[in-house]
């Protein structure tokens, strides 16, 4: 993984952080790092955006679309990954390849999988937005598969209940084995409501909307199960530029759902993020949810985007959530336990800058220079992560 979170640019103070020393193996993951580079245990970056994750068997099963600097297609593949740890990923392939002269060709869209497994046919069901290049068909899309990892055969796409379907979210209530389809039904002006709708006893389309969110105009839905309050998070609508998401709550899934928040603080739109998934563990000493997202970068590049995974706190009795920023952490699947190395920091204002140096607007501008004197190492390979501001483009930091 790598070592600048990209979201730091919104701070306007420069820090270093010197943390404990990273695995001297790069296939061995010991620490979440948000908003870095991804490698797994091939050393290849991990390429599974928009994705979703299951548990089975004692391991995860993260899917998400495959973007690599090589493939040129719009759709090049589903890929799926297991991990026992949540910390290093086996590459386990592609789940769902695209097929020539299909709806789910290499020039359509097919995007955010997510899979649920269903006992009643003992299969497993991947679904996907699945639309054009000028996403103008807005419908979903089902894959099945006997295994986990597949591959899945492709079965359909379809306009749910006659109509549209943005980015496609998932939520399995595991206490009913019932699964809900979470999306927005687009951007048309008899649109802009975000839904809630139950699946079939399969799981293989949706029968009947449970909650309606009119107007809203949001996207990218998630949701989880506290234990006694049910929490979707959302996106609002800019393309691959970060926005502040927020989060509605509710004792049931019918409603009434609270008013909209912010889950992050304002001004790191939401860390620089998108939501995609949230992780749900279930530890012997806690529970634990993890926040998940998509640090994009832009449509033609999408292969540079990274992943942002935090820790979540929350409050049942008034709804409120909070999405907490660490550097980098662990997490124990087992116990459900998250462990945060402690550094030492080093503030702007205390280094001797030269040039076109600020400490108040902009740290870095020109040929400018920050030195910060009398840094105490370890002696040891450590972690340095550097909060730097760049607003806008009004002051450029290389």
């Amino acid at each position: 993984m790598g070592r600048f979170p990209k979201w730091k640019r919104a701070l306007a103070l420069f820090t270093v952080i010197a943390t404990i020393k990273p695995s001297v193996n790069a296939k061995r993951n010991r620490y979440i790092v948000p908003g870095a580079p991804w490698y797994d245990t091939g050393g290849n970056v991990l390429s599974a955006h928009a994705g979703g994750i299951v548990e089975h068997d004692g391991k995860w099963y993260w899917f998400g679309q495959n973007e690599r600097a090589e493939d040129k297609d719009l759709f090049s593949g589903i890929n799926v990954y297991s991990s026992p740890d949540l910390l290093n990923w086996d590459f386990e392939g592609k789940a769902l390849s695209s097929i020539n002269g299909t709806v789910i060709g290499p020039d359509t869209v097919v995007e955010r999988p997510k899979a649920v497994f269903n006992q009643e046919t003992q299969t497993w069901v991947l679904w996907f937005h699945s639309d054009n290049s000028t996403y103008g068909l807005l419908r979903q899309g089902v894959a099945t598969s006997p295994n986990i990892t597949g591959p899945y055969a492709f079965q359909e796409v379809f306009s749910p209940l006659g109509g549209t379907s943005q980015d496609f979210g998932l939520f399995h209530d595991v206490d009913h084995d019932a699964s809900y389809a979470l999306y927005s039904n687009g951007d048309a002006d008899a649109a802009h409501d975000n839904l809630i709708s139950r699946m079939n006893s399969t799981f293989t389309g949706v029968e009947e909307v449970v909650y309606e969110f009119p107007d809203f105009d949001l996207e990218a839905p998630t949701m989880f199960f506290s234990g006694s309050r049910y929490y979707i998070l959302m996106s609002h609508k800019t393309g691959y530029r970060p926005n502040n998401v927020v989060v509605f709550s509710a004792e049931k899934l019918a409603g009434p759902w609270s008013a909209q928040s912010y889950i992050a603080t304002l001004g790191t739109r939401t860390f620089n993020s998108q939501s995609t998934m949230i992780i749900s563990v279930k530890g012997s000493d806690q529970s634990t949810f993890l926040y998940c997202g998509d640090q994009w970068t832009t449509a033609k590049d999408l292969y540079l985007s990274t992943y942002v995974w935090l820790p979540m706190k929350f409050n049942d009795d008034t709804g409120a959530l909070h999405v907490e920023w660490h550097d980098l952490y662990s997490i124990d699947v087992k116990t459900g336990s998250i462990t945060v190395p402690q550094g030492t920091s080093y503030e702007a204002e205390h280094g001797e800058v030269t040039g076109l140096a600020y400490t108040t607007l902009c740290v870095i501008q020109g040929n400018g220079t920050l030195t910060i004197s009398n840094i105490e190492g370890t002696g040891q390979p450590q972690w340095v992560s550097i909060y730097y501001h760049n607003p806008d483009g009004k002051c450029m930091l290389e």
